[in-house]
Parts: structure tokens; C-alpha cells; sequence
């Protein structure tokens, strides 16, 4: 047994034992929209079109407690890609400064508005680095991260996110408008069919970098997933 398999026997423990996501256990699935705002190839290939977005919370702590907020989202496959592309985000410890560690330190927040969210990992892509964050635009009521607020905000006039890029070390600069207009139902299993993997799932050339980390995230994915007997 690898490493990287021994390492991720207790998320499938995890997972089988609550049959739902070891990570973010918690959140909304929902139909929506991407529309790029950057140049036609000027930084990732993320191109306009249909969605499908997921809010959550990362431990899924119930109330007021700080959790950790996630944002991801599925684009259809580009041309000639075997698979749809998975992008996956997490609120970080964004500075002022936007300096990279921040880029890579999760933070629990205690509200959807304070929340800043990054790939944590950069992406690869033509040789180069390139790093994702997002904030919500829309303001959401509740207390706390309540679920239960997006799920109606959804609904109702829509949720918004503005989507940025940065290459390497460089200013995040705007790259899309994400939007979700339709929550999607829990199936009979009260759980959502989509299992986000940013491993398994990207666009062609993209790859979250560095390999070993992509590695032991390959690895943890596919243990929630069989821990829960889940469809990818």
C-alpha cells in the first residue's frame, strides 16, 4: 500500500461512517451561469456557459460556530477533454497584502460576506502558476453560515460571485461573474449526485500543482467517495 493510500484510510472511515462527504458535509447544490471577463486567452481557459455550484461549510458545524466556507463549481468539458472541470475553493487567510502563504492558509469564518475564497493550491497551466479566489457580492441574512439563507437566497434572486486570477506571485485581477439562479434537489438519499474531484476533473493542460499534493488529494477524494459509495 502507498503512502498516500494509508494516509487517506481514515477519510474513508470517516466517510463511510457518516455516509455523506468526510469534507464539507454541509451545503446547497445549485444550477447557474459563468460569464468570463477576461480577455479570450489571457490567463486559465475558463469559458462562458452553464454550471453547476455547491456552498458548503467545511465541518458542517451547526449555528454560529466559525467553520471554513466552500464554493465549487463544474464547467461542462472543453473541447476534446475527456471530463467536465472542477474548480474548488476555500475562505483563506487573505491579507491586505494578498501575499502567497495567505494564499494557502484556510480560515473558519463566522459570516458568507467575510469570506475570502482561494484554490489554497496553484494551478499549472501552459508553464505557468496560476491561483483562483472568489467573494460573494450578494448579501445573504442568517446568522452565522446558514445554509438554510442560501438555499432561499438562491431561489429567490440569485447568488453572485466575482471570480479572480492571479499568475504567480502577481495582483488578482477579474476573470468571471459566477452566478446561481436554481437549487437542485437532494436525491433520495438525501445527499447531491456531484462529487467535485479538481484532480480527476480539469480542463485539458490545468493541473493542481505540486504533483505530490495533487497526488494525496487524488487519493483523499477517491476515499471520501468510496467511504460513501458515491458516482463521481
Amino acid at each position: 500500500m502507498k503512502a498516500s493510500d494509508l494516509a487517506a484510510l481514515p477519510i474513508a472511515a470517516g466517510a463511510a461512517l457518516r455516509q455523506r462527504r468526510f469534507f464539507h458535509p454541509s451545503g446547497v447544490l445549485a444550477n447557474g451561469t459563468i460569464e468570463r471577463l477576461s480577455p479570450p486567452h489571457e490567463g486559465l481557459p475558463v469559458e462562458s456557459g452553464n454550471v453547476v455550484g455547491r456552498i458548503s461549510k467545511a465541518v458542517g458545524l451547526p449555528g454560529t460556530l466559525p467553520d471554513a466556507a466552500g464554493l465549487a463549481w463544474r464547467m461542462p468539458p472543453a473541447p476534446f477533454a475527456a471530463t467536465p472541470w472542477d474548480v474548488l475553493l476555500v475562505s483563506a487567510g487573505f491579507g491586505s497584502s494578498a501575499l502567497v502563504p495567505n494564499r494557502m492558509a484556510l480560515r473558519a469564518v463566522t459570516s458568507w460576506s467575510e469570506a475570502v475564497y482561494s484554490s489554497l493550491l496553484p494551478l499549472r497551466y501552459e508553464g505557468e502558476l496560476w491561483w483562483i479566489r472568489a467573494r460573494m457580492t450578494t448579501p445573504v441574512g442568517g446568522s452565522g453560515l446558514s445554509l438554510h439563507a442560501v438555499h432561499q437566497r438562491i431561489n429567490g434572486d440569485g447568488l453572485d460571485f466575482d471570480i479572480e486570477q492571479a499568475r504567480g506571485n502577481g495582483e488578482f485581477e477579474p476573470m468571471a461573474s459566477l452566478r446561481l439562479t436554481e437549487v437542485v434537489p437532494l436525491n433520495q438519499q438525501g445527499e447531491h449526485d456531484v462529487s467535485f474531484d479538481p484532480v480527476r476533473h480539469s480542463a485539458p493542460e490545468v493541473q493542481v500543482w505540486p504533483e505530490w499534493l495533487r497526488n494525496l488529494r487524488a487519493t483523499a477524494y477517491r476515499s471520501s467517495r468510496e467511504g460513501r459509495d458515491a458516482e463521481s
